[in-house]
Formats: structure tokens, C-alpha cells, sequence
């Protein structure tokens, strides 16, 4: 496995002295006996211009599906750090020492870390070669995907399905959520409308020069409507990140975007009108090589209800935008493999039980999801197809882990 540290928003070189990464103990401790040294080119420690990023030497390691590790780095200097102040999730990442603090990077216990934060920094994607698989899918999305307001994403239940399989079958999937992030434009204030770099200007960094990856998908859509675009505006935006994962020899899935109504965030008529239309541009045009259409799946069709433009209560975190973690299990089971080129997966247990509406045209029973092929776009995949840990990435990015 190997390390990449950004330096992608820094305002002067980033001087990294030292380097570590274990298995977490839980907070900033170490479990014993996992503690490695990271190295740079054979050296301890690595200078990184302003606006780049670098990958450890591979270490010799072994993780497994879901594990969470720990990164320690000693940083020399100072170093502005860009963090994404936006709709945080207030759960410590990041622990830290005063400035001055030393080099604790062969800490185990972690004593002395005594900083926290939400945000995470530096530490910008975790590299695991997995000689048996079958390469990474990376979802760029917003912040239903990234997890806000849940305790679980869509994409980790999604990645217990695939861990069933045998190991020369599985793939990894990578969660590149960012909350608040748009498709279409960077929005420059950092408070409610605070997204960090657009979806389509994140795509090569964030997706198609990751390793090992065989395809994107991509649902991302309604921020850009919530914070003004039109219909039209976005549907372009769809196609421009198709014709960039084309370009680069892969697959792009798109996946519809979900029911909303207003509640903690504003949403109109208007914009509810321009929702439907790109859904129905996402499932109709063909333009994708794929469609995961999760638009039903957490609507208010079920147990006697059939209101499509709403979410199912029992699904809604609490702010008619987010599901929880039962909305987020029941988007996961309800990804047809096939339309990621997968065999039959199990399903991972409900969270809740639902029957859907009788009669409700909306229900997912009437709107199965959809999948359409574009020939010449095979996925790439490199020998060995190094796959990737599900977790925090793209830690320096204004939006990092947002």
C-alpha cells in the first residue's frame, strides 16, 4: 500500500519530516505490533511544492475491506491548511499537537495529540494493491453521498454487498463525497453555499488519476440546482463529465437525484420542476453507460403513500434532503450489480421494513433500475488492479471530506 499527501491548497512548500501509518486503536492511538514507517523516494521525509501532491514508497501491509488506518505525519515549518468549513461533521479525524509539539509519529498511544478536528488534512488517498480484484469504482458526489446527517454512507453498505464475493471477484469502492459540492461551478463562500472546487474541475484528481479505477459514477446535481443553475445549465454539465471519464477510456454511471422538499434547506417549484427534468434526461437520453436510478427508492411511495417528490419519512434524516442510515442501506441494496459489471451480490439486511404502495407508479417496484451499454468504452484495468480503502480522501481540497 503507499500514501498520497497533498499540497494541492498550500501556500508555500510542504515539508513533511517524518511519516507512519498503523492500524487505528481509535482516536490518535496506534494498535501495536501495525506501526510502519513511511519513506520518500528512500528518504524519511519529502518537500512538496505548492499546488502538488506525492505518494509514499509501497509498504508491506496488511488491511482489510473497511479497516480504519492511521496516518501520522511530522510537519516542519508552517504551512497554511485549507479546510472545508462547511456543514462539518464535528466527529474528531484529525488529532494534532501545538505547534512545537515534536515528532510523535512512533507514538502508539498517542499522548500528546491533544488537538482535534473534524477536518482532515494532508493525508489525500490510501493506495492498496489487491492483486485478486478487480480494480476501484469512485463515486464522485455531494454530501449524500459523502454521509451528512447519517451514521453510515451508501457506498460502505454497498461495499459489504461486494466483499461477499470471492476475492478475484471484488472490487473497491471509493467514496469521494464532498458536502455542498456542485457539478457546474466552484461557489466561493465558505458558509452555506461552501461546495470547494466543482465536480467536473475534481474529476481528473479526485477519479481518473486515481489507481486502478474501472469506472466513475457520478451523482452529483442537486446543489447546482439549490444554489441557481437551470435544468439545461446542469444536463450540460452531465454531459462534459461524460465526454472527460469517455475521453480517458472508461465507464461513467450516472445515478438520479433523490426527492427533496423544503425543509432546513429552501427548494421551490421551480427547482423541483428542473429536478424532474434532469431525471428524466438521466433515464431517457442514453447519454451514460450506466443508470442507478435511487430517485424511487427513497421516495414517499411506501406502506400506502405515493408522493414521488418527497422523501419516506422512516428514510429522511430530518431535513427532507439526507437519508439516514435506513435510507442509505435501502439505496445500496437497491443497486442492480450488473449495471457495474458485477455478479450477484447479497443484500445487506434493512434497517427498517417497507412495502411499496399499491397501486404507486412511482413505487421502485414500477422503476426498476435501468442500465444502458455504449459500446468502445471498456474499463481499463491495469495488472494487479490496485484497488482503494473506502475512507477519508482528498484531505487538503477545500472540501475535503466534507
Amino acid at each position: 500500500m503507499r500514501v498520497r499527501i497533498s499540497n494541492f491548497f498550500g501556500n508555500e512548500p510542504l515539508v513533511i519530516s517524518a511519516g507512519t501509518i498503523g492500524v487505528s486503536a481509535g482516536g490518535p492511538a496506534i494498535q501495536a505490533g501495525t506501526l510502519a514507517d513511511l519513506t520518500f523516494g528512500g528518504q524519511p521525509g519529502v518537500t512538496i511544492p505548492v499546488g502538488q501532491d506525492v505518494y509514499s514508497d509501497p509498504v508491506s501491509m496488511a488491511v482489510t475491506s473497511e479497516e480504519t488506518l492511521a496516518v501520522s505525519i511530522y510537519v516542519s515549518g508552517t504551512d497554511l491548511v485549507s479546510v472545508h468549513p462547511c456543514c462539518a461533521m464535528m466527529k474528531p479525524v484529525s488529532f494534532f499537537t501545538p505547534n512545537g509539539g515534536g515528532n510523535l509519529t512512533q507514538s502508539l498511544s498517542g499522548a500528546g495529540l491533544d488537538v482535534t478536528s473534524p477536518d482532515p488534512r494532508w493525508i489525500d488517498a490510501v493506495d492498496v494493491l489487491q492483486l485478486t480484484g478487480q480494480g476501484s469504482i469512485v463515486v464522485v458526489g455531494d454530501s449524500i453521498t459523502d454521509g451528512y446527517n447519517t451514521t453510515l454512507s451508501w457506498t460502505s453498505v454497498l461495499q459489504r454487498r461486494i466483499d461477499a464475493l470471492p476475492a478475484s471477484e471484488q472490487r473497491a469502492v471509493v467514496n469521494e463525497g464532498i458536502t455542498a459540492n456542485a457539478l457546474t461551478s466552484d461557489v466561493p463562500t465558505d458558509d452555506m453555499t461552501g461546495g470547494g472546487p466543482s465536480g467536473l474541475s475534481r474529476l481528473a484528481p479526485d477519479a481518473l488519476d486515481q489507481s486502478g479505477v474501472s469506472e466513475v459514477v457520478l451523482f452529483l446535481g442537486t446543489n447546482d440546482l439549490w444554489f441557481g443553475d437551470t435544468a439545461q445549465q446542469l444536463i450540460t454539465g452531465l454531459e462534459q463529465a461524460i465526454t472527460a471519464v469517455h475521453s480517458s477510456g472508461l465507464r461513467i454511471i450516472g445515478v438520479t437525484l433523490l426527492p427533496r422538499s423544503p425543509g432546513v434547506f429552501s427548494w421551490s417549484p421551480a427547482q423541483q420542476a428542473a429536478l424532474e427534468a434532469v431525471n428524466t434526461w438521466i433515464l431517457t437520453s442514453g447519454a451514460f453507460d450506466g443508470v442507478i436510478n435511487l430517485a424511487p427508492v427513497v421516495a414517499d411511495v411506501y406502506n400506502g403513500a405515493c408522493d414521488a417528490t418527497a422523501m419516506f419519512p422512516p428514510f429522511d434524516s430530518g431535513d427532507h434532503l439526507h437519508p439516514n442510515a435506513a435510507g442509505q442501506t435501502a439505496m445500496a441494496n437497491a443497486i442492480d450489480p450488473t449495471v457495474l459489471e458485477l455478479p450477484a451480490i447479497p443484500q445487506e439486511p434493512p434497517l427498517i421494513s417497507v412495502t411499496p404502495s399499491a397501486g404507486c407508479a412511482a413505487a421502485p417496484a414500477a422503476q426498476s433500475t435501468s442500465s444502458t451499454q455504449k459500446v468502445g468504452h471498456e474499463p481499463v484495468r491495469g495488472v494487479g488492479s490496485p484497488a482503494f480503502l473506502d475512507g477519508y480522501l482528498n484531505d487538503d481540497r477545500p472540501a475535503a471530506a466534507a
